[in-house]
């Protein structure tokens, strides 16, 4: 570099980096005064008494940022003003004229809890609410400030994820200290930071009596308690209280005791899931399936979920194979398969997966939401009937409750004079016993289809070995042009042949042992008949 080099200034100065240049280039700057460098300020570059043979480049980097201001303490929400789902905490599915959220079902560690939030109240400091991954950290942290908060003598500030808070001292000076302030911090990793909480402004936030709650994940925590950084500095002063997912058994008690439907619902569906994470996980799996059913890349697994659905709405509790559920075979089963049982938010799919091997059923959030939408039309008659038949393949405890719920269901169907439903109807109440009100529908549907429904009268009247007026009904079927009728009625009279021949031929009747013997021969030959 070419140039005398500068001389050390009588004020402070910065060093500038001086760009080569040709030597023949010559640059005189100009002296100043000593009395003018003295008045400059402390980022002043000074170059009294330089001289420079070259041209001179000057950088000067500035790297600062002001606090983004927070709004003053006496202006923050009472407490009693802020909404739960502002917070963090997950929204529940409600159907009807529900509340936003179930009512909060108190947990073992509420009384610690309340009593670390009280004390913190009056002294400040840090409380962290940790816990596994939808164990319900918001909503038990919010209840406890809520249960000991003195309600409009609290101010909350809810800071999202990310937020300046380095202008909280200034926002928490000249307050109301006839009143509690708080200031929220779900998710506490994302607080964390220059920017953020930090042992410093906690201290001060200590020093102002005021309470920081805060939730944050077991493996989140973890990670940044133990060391010495910054954010280990933060938690070593925080008392904590920790939740699970897997409720106690005073828990559940609790839980029994509560009427809303959401949380019937929990009791009943939940499975091997908690109860936090049910109601969490169910939004998320029933809107996600809907828009499925309108997807054509999702089109075969919202279908394969739906046959699973289905069977759960008519009562089968028990998972059944794959081909209960689908004719789809290969690559296609495989996608579908694969996207139903993802799970969601870590918790549970959209199918789980049976006690039996290769054997699924729908989840239990996603039935329970089946269960009481509006939104899906409902089941049809082969639909029970084929929930029936799969009860009684692989969950003959669950056969009773679907056969009733079919009845009920179809009932009004039946008496409006629908065919199909009437069919079902006699189906179901011969399963069920009742054979009054079989004979009562099969009947009905006789009067009213002499060729269908004089067959299928025919048919149950043969399965109960009416077999006189069974005939009567199979001619008036075959009669009236029913191909089946008319395939079946021959061999039927043939049954009933053999067995009277039979009565014959016991008596001593040889004419009747030799047709008899003839009789059986040509049975013999004929693929299928009709059973008696």
């Amino acid at each position: 570099m070419c140039g005398a080099p500068l001389r050390e200034p009588e004020a402070e100065s910065i060093p500038v980096p001086v760009a080569p240049a040709p030597a023949h280039d010559h640059v005189d700057v100009p002296v100043v005064p000593a009395e003018a460098a003295a008045a400059a300020t402390r980022d002043h570059v000074d170059f009294s008494h330089g001289t420079f043979h070259a041209a001179v480049i000057g950088a000067q980097y500035n790297y600062a940022s002001a606090p983004t201001p927070v709004t003053p303490a006496d202006t923050w929400p009472q407490l009693r003003a802020v909404r739960r789902l502002t917070l963090g905490v997950r929204p529940v599915r409600r159907f009807g004229d529900e509340p936003t959220l179930p009512p909060y079902v108190r947990r073992d560690a509420d009384d610690v809890l309340d009593r670390i939030v009280e004390e913190r109240l009056r002294t400040g400091g840090l409380v962290v609410v940790t816990g596994e991954p939808l164990s319900g950290k918001s909503r038990t942290a919010w209840a406890a400030l809520r249960r000991v908060g003195g309600g409009v003598r609290t101010r909350v500030h809810n800071a999202q994820p990310g937020t300046d808070l380095r202008g909280l001292p200034t926002a928490l000076r000249g307050r109301d200290r006839s009143g509690n302030h708080v200031v929220w911090l779900d998710d506490l990793e994302g607080h964390l930071g220059e920017q953020g909480l930090t042992a410093g402004l906690l201290a001060q936030c200590v020093h102002e009596g005021v309470l920081v709650l805060a939730t944050m994940r077991d493996a989140a925590y973890d990670d940044r308690r133990f060391g010495d950084g910054p954010t280990a500095r933060v938690l070593s002063g925080a008392s904590t209280v920790q939740l699970t997912c897997h409720w106690s058994e005073a828990e559940r008690a609790r839980l029994a005791e509560a009427a809303d439907p959401r949380l019937v619902d929990a009791r009943r569906h939940r499975g091997t899931l908690g109860v936090t994470q049910f109601l969490a996980v169910g939004p998320e799996l029933w809107e996600e399936w809907l828009r499925a059913g309108r997807s054509l890349a999702r089109k075969r697994g919202h279908e394969l979920v739906r046959a699973a659905v289905d069977l759960a709405r008519c009562g089968v509790t028990a998972a059944v194979p794959l081909e209960a559920l689908t004719t789809l075979t290969g690559p296609w089963l495989d996608e579908a398969l694969e996207w139903a049982v993802r799970p969601r938010l870590g918790a549970v799919g959209l199918l789980v997966r049976g006690e039996g091997t290769g054997t699924w059923r729908a989840s239990g959030p996603l039935v329970a939401d089946a269960l009481r939408s509006p939104d899906l039309s409902p089941l049809k008659h082969d639909q029970w009937v084929r929930a029936t038949e799969e009860a009684q393949k692989h969950s003959p405890d669950d056969l009773d409750d679907v056969v009733r719920a079919g009845r009920a269901a179809l009932r009004a169907l039946g008496e409006a004079g629908d065919g199909n439903a009437m069919n079902t109807l006699g189906i179901l109440a011969s399963l069920a016993g009742d054979h009054t009100d079989a004979r009562f529908w099969y009947e009905r549907l006789a009067d009213q289809n002499r060729i269908w429904g004089t067959f299928l009268f025919a048919r149950y009247l043969a399965g109960r070995g009416e077999h006189a007026e069974a005939i009567r009904y199979y001619e008036a079927a075959a009669g009236a042009g029913n191909p089946v009728a008319v395939h079946d009625i021959g061999p039927f009279l043939l049954t009933r042949a053999e067995h009277w021949l039979a009565q014959a031929a016991e008596a001593g009747s040889k004419p009747a042992a030799t047709q008899l013997t003839a009789l059986r021969k040509a049975l013999a030959d004929i693929p299928a008949t009709v059973k008696e």
